[in-house]
């Protein structure tokens, strides 16, 4: 009874806003959220949701946030258990700019007329994706053109519905489809839903003064690359995932890579890159380059591998956030927990982070730390941080299980940390006290919100929005 208790209270999400020092100055390429889900449109497919540009404003004009044509952005999957990606899907973007508007002048605006009229807007931007498997480059699945901004009222937002559960009409003109996948890429409202403020004053998570906490990402847009997959386009086998088949779990984490080079010219633009892909940022499960690792690992993750993630281990078994909450906020979050792996610690937030649960769905069949992979010679199961997926659909359906993008992560991450997956502490009794309310999410691809205007202030937004 216990369990399943706390596994109906472990209904959330986080988000990675500004994460690490390094990234945090360079937004297009800092990857706030990823989202995997089965989708509730095709329960035959699986939706993996990539967005960039923390705290994007709405009216951020006249050059607004966009995706960067000199990053790679990258959902990677790991259908074996060891830590190397076997699928990629890479997105890269390609921006333009009209030299005249449509009476020869050289305009500085985005838009001369409503969005979404053709010959309106002067930014354009393209992207082409790629799948890569085990490292060899197969087809480009797709190109297309990435959604507009939605500016504002007096440049005829009509195409957007950013409070309704319908997409607008510039959003689903924007779809992309090729055989049984879909894509999207664009500007999308912040689905995630935290007081940002507060939680980072000595973690004041349900206004320990009184004062009620409240969503400051609320009225704030992203950058978002979707893409809806076949899930048999996933599994190792091409077969349909099942506990039967071996094969009905995955790992999926998202990145972003720059070039090991650029070059400036003396009039500021960047005229190349060059050189290897570095990666820059990284994102499996929420929260872990926040809370989880201490400042000085924190670009060390952002650029590292999962097959790496060892080194990472001992901050996962002892939570500092765990202890900080009961020197600040008097729990009694557990220092240790015995899951049966033999490393001690905190073993219990290793089974979420780094291995799968079993209690959730997301540990693979006959999994032993170290083994070897059933049919994968040479190959043995490790442990690292990524995002994990029930393919057969038969597991926890939310985070950690896959992540949606209505989950309200704070208060299960919290509720994790306190060892309520170990039934001890205070467990998911501890939240933050704030809610989706203001926010809208569709429901159909992609899933997320069409993006607010920018002169479109919703109800409780802040007034510098």
């Amino acid at each position: 009874m216990l369990t399943t208790l706390m596994l109906l209270a472990f209904h959330a999400h986080a988000s990675s806003h500004r994460e690490a020092p390094a990234i945090a100055l360079d937004p297009s390429a800092d990857i706030t959220d990823f989202y995997a889900f089965i989708s509730p449109e095709n329960p035959d497919n699986v939706v993996f949701i990539l967005n960039v540009n923390p705290l994007e404003a709405p009216g951020g004009g006249p050059n607004f946030h966009r995706f960067d044509d000199n990053v790679m952005y990258a959902i990677n999957i790991d259908n074996e258990g060891d830590g190397e990606e076997d699928i990629v899907f890479q997105a890269r973007f390609e921006t333009s700019y009209d030299a005249t508007d449509a009476f020869g002048l050289e305009t500085f605006i985005y838009n001369i007329g409503p969005v979404g009229t053709a010959g309106s807007v002067y930014h354009h931007q393209s992207y082409s994706v790629t799948r890569v498997d085990d490292g060899v480059a197969s087809t480009i699945l797709s190109v297309g053109d990435t959604a507009p901004i939605n500016v504002g009222t007096q440049s005829g937002s009509d195409g957007y519905n950013p409070e309704g559960s319908t997409p607008g009409s510039i959003t689903t003109a924007n779809i992309e489809s090729s055989g049984d996948y879909r894509f999207f890429a664009g500007p999308r409202q912040e689905g995630f839903y935290v007081d940002l403020e507060r939680t980072f004053d000595l973690l004041n998570l349900a206004g320990l003064d009184g004062t009620a906490n409240q969503n400051t990402l609320l009225g704030y847009n992203v950058h978002s690359f979707a893409i809806e997959v076949p899930i048999t386009s996933l599994t190792k086998d091409g077969l349909a995932a099942t506990s039967a088949n071996k094969n009905s779990i995955v790992a999926a984490w998202a990145t972003t890579s720059r070039r090991s080079v650029t070059v400036r010219r003396a009039n500021g633009v960047d005229s190349g890159s060059r050189g290897p892909w570095v990666q820059v940022s990284r994102l499996g499960n929420p929260l872990v380059n926040e809370v989880v690792l201490p400042v000085a690992q924190k670009d060390i993750f952002s650029s590292a591998h999962p097959r790496d993630d060892i080194q990472f281990l001992s901050y996962v078994q002892t939570s500092v956030l765990g202890a900080y909450m009961n020197v600040v906020l008097g729990t009694t979050c557990p220092s240790s927990f015995d899951a049966g792996l033999g490393l001690g610690g905190r073993e219990d937030l290793i089974l979420a982070f780094l291995t799968g649960h079993p209690a959730l769905g997301t540990m693979p069949d006959d999994y032993a730390l170290g083994g070897s992979i059933p049919g994968e010679a040479g190959k043995s199961f490790g442990a690292f941080e990524a995002l994990r997926v029930n393919l057969e659909g038969d597991g926890f359906g939310q985070w950690p299980d896959g992540r949606n993008v209505e989950d309200d992560v704070v208060d299960v991450a919290l509720g994790a940390v306190c060892g309520g997956l170990a039934g001890s502490g205070e467990g998911f009794a501890v939240v933050d006290g704030v809610d989706s309310s203001g926010l809208s999410y569709l429901d159909s691809f992609p899933f997320l919100g069409d993006p607010w205007a920018g002169d479109d202030h919703p109800e409780g937004a802040h007034d510098e929005l």
